[in-house]
């Protein structure tokens, strides 16, 4: 191994080690985090491996199960905590960095496979998508097993990879559904029409078994799905996928809100999720068109990891919700781009690359626990059940995500001053906590009705006084 390479894998351990070591140094946040957790919480609680709740009883039909089952399954081995939360996604980033590694040093070099590896796990979205309970990090896999596999299977003529292609997509569409089809698709279909020379390649590929294969991974949960709890397929076909990629002001998401972006934020998302590589990466864009000036110099597998990057860009230009994980299908192929060219560039540029993930992380472990911990509900539900008076506690006006997962499901909510006003009249010895945003408009004589427990960032924790109300 070069000089080269023994500096990338010291890149690399250094952020696996520091990835690991913090997956539960922070709580779960609101509301992704926390939300997807506490679905796998009631999934592994109620024993419906079918239909994911988002709260019990009422289905959930935002996502596919993939990345749920593994969450649930990792509670079941490590217990109900953030380690077993986050672990998933990090074993997941793990076994992309080593399919990454396969096929990089088989075909470019170890160096090159070594800083591709490096670059997607210190990258500002692969370190947080390695530790953070999103289905993300399931989509990533499938999608990367199927564009590895491709090239394995029809260009490098390697048949044990031919159904894993297919298989990569079933498990796109358990993790995230039809768009996994998209981010394979589209890359594929547009380097082919790129180098037409190869369109042969398309017949190394055994279609009709490989997709039914990929049906019989995907398609049962699919119908499954839909026969437990009716109107599922046309929820999250036709309102997840094709409502939210086409309407940026989508009222008919029920599990929160659209996320509106103008159209083509995706490119401002994708510089700032592969931060700090992007720099280094902009500074690369530069230095090819002063010298190549046209892509015809591009190899094949060069064109063909170009487009695997951009894919994930170029289908979210005109979508009208988007959000910066978006791009994370894309990193493995940009990750391999950049390491190759930095492989070939004078090492000095490689060495001043070394200081910023150390940065990144340095800034990470400093400033974003406590903006972290100020987004979960886990201090004040801590608090609250070392009072040991009483297993019910009262959110209003809205039961945070967190406050669900860290109650094991005794958090409860009133939605209405009302509704609010009559729970404090009744007798017993209750806690509520309000949102800050809320205290100036309750209603007159609440406040009569409360003493101040707690006082937490998002909220304050109060004790029932029945006695005290007007």
């Amino acid at each position: 191994m070069s000089q080269r390479g023994r500096l990338w894998s010291a890149i690399l351990i250094v952020g696996a080690i520091v990835r690991i070591l913090t997956l539960s140094a922070y709580p779960l946040h609101d509301t992704t985090e926390a939300r997807y957790a506490e679905v796998a919480r009631l999934m592994l609680a109620g024993g419906d491996w079918i239909t994911p709740q988002i709260s019990a009883g009422v289905p959930f039909w935002g996502k596919p199960p993939l990345s749920f089952w593994l969450t649930a399954s990792s509670f079941k081995l490590f217990g109900l905590n953030e380690f077993a939360a986050r672990l998933p996604a990090f074993l997941l980033l793990l076994i992309v960095v080593l399919l990454v590694y396969y096929l990089v040093n088989k075909t470019l070099s170890i160096d090159t496979a070594l800083g591709a590896a490096a670059i997607i796990l210190t990258s500002a979205i692969g370190f947080v998508a390695s530790g953070a309970v999103m289905t993300d990090a399931s989509l990533l896999l499938g999608t990367t097993l199927s564009m590895v596999a491709f090239w394995k299977a029809a260009i490098l003529q390697q048949t044990q990879w031919r159904y894993l292609f297919f298989i990569g997509i079933a498990f796109g569409l358990l993790a995230k559904g039809p768009v996994a089809l998209v981010l394979t698709a589209a890359p594929v279909l547009l380097w082919l029409l790129y180098n037409k020379s190869v369109s042969w390649s398309l017949r190394c590929l055994p279609w009709f078994s490989g997709l039914l294969v990929m049906m019989m991974t995907a398609a049962p949960w699919y119908a499954i799905a839909e026969l437990k709890t009716p109107g599922f397929l046309e929820y999250f076909l036709v309102g997840e996928h094709w409502h939210r990629y086409i309407d940026s002001g989508w009222t008919g998401d029920l599990y929160g809100s659209a996320h509106a972006q103008a159209r083509g934020t995706i490119w401002l998302f994708g510089i700032a999720a592969a931060l700090p590589w992007s720099l280094v990466a902009l500074y690369a864009i530069g230095r090819f068109w002063r010298t190549e000036s046209t892509l015809r110099t591009l190899t094949p597998l060069q064109s063909y990891l170009l487009l695997w990057a951009l894919a994930p860009l170029l289908v979210f230009t005109f979508a009208g919700n988007i959000l910066p994980a978006y791009v994370l299908p894309g990193m493995p192929a940009f990750a391999i781009l950049l390491s190759d060219w930095l492989t070939h560039r004078n090492r000095k540029i490689l060495h001043v690359a070394w200081f910023v993930p150390l940065l990144v992380v340095t800034a990470f472990l400093t400033t974003s626990f406590d903006a972290i911990a100020a987004k979960s509900q886990k201090a004040l539900i801590a608090h609250y059940s070392a009072l040991a008076r009483t297993e019910k506690i009262i959110y209003f006006p809205v039961r945070p995500f967190s406050a669900e997962f860290y109650s094991r499901g005794n958090a409860q909510e009133i939605q209405t001053e009302s509704a609010l006003r009559e729970f404090l009249q009744t007798p017993g010895t209750e806690f509520v906590a309000i949102r800050r945003t809320r205290l100036m408009v309750l209603p007159t004589g609440v406040a009569s009705c409360l003493r101040l427990e707690a006082e937490f960032p998002s909220h304050l924790l109060f004790e029932k006084l029945a006695e005290e109300c007007d």
